[in-house]
């Protein structure tokens, strides 16, 4: 294989790549600019499972752990998030959504829905199920 045959729209990587920019870019027009959408899956793992670690949300949203710290601190900033020491840990902090921050999870569940139909407007509503269920595998998140 050679540059000159080599399809970049044939290769995975470059195609999750650009499915990833392209999702992004919709959801500042669905959502604004106010939180991004891994603010947004933050906020969501939190609320699954409030009090969880640092390092829990961490791995719960597919971050490396000083980028889900960076997040965490902006998200404490915009006093979405309030964190606790660990009953359990004193190295650890528990993280608690404050009202603001349940606030903008409940906006941001509310249009879930049309974020999602959109992301995926060129497909069937079986394709949707077809590629979430296909990157649930490949990610092996089970079922």
């Amino acid at each position: 294989m050679t540059h000159r045959t080599f399809d970049l729209q044939a290769h995975l990587p470059y195609l999750l790549r650009r499915a990833h920019f392209a999702a992004d870019a919709i959801f500042s027009q669905v959502y604004g600019t106010d939180f991004t959408s891994r603010q947004l899956a933050l906020l969501v793992a939190i609320a699954q499972r409030p009090g969880i670690s640092q390092s829990q949300a961490a791995q719960e949203i597919g971050l490396d752990a000083n980028t889900c710290s960076d997040l965490v601190m902006r998200a404490i900033g915009k006093d979405l998030l309030r964190r606790e020491k660990s009953p359990v840990d004193a190295r650890q902090f528990c993280l608690h959504l404050t009202p603001a921050g349940e606030a903008v999870l409940a906006h941001g569940l509310a249009l879930a829905r049309e974020y999602q139909a959109e992301v995926a407007r060129r497909l069937s509503e079986a394709e949707r199920e077809q590629l979430a269920a296909l990157l649930r595998k490949m990610l092996d998140f089970g079922g």
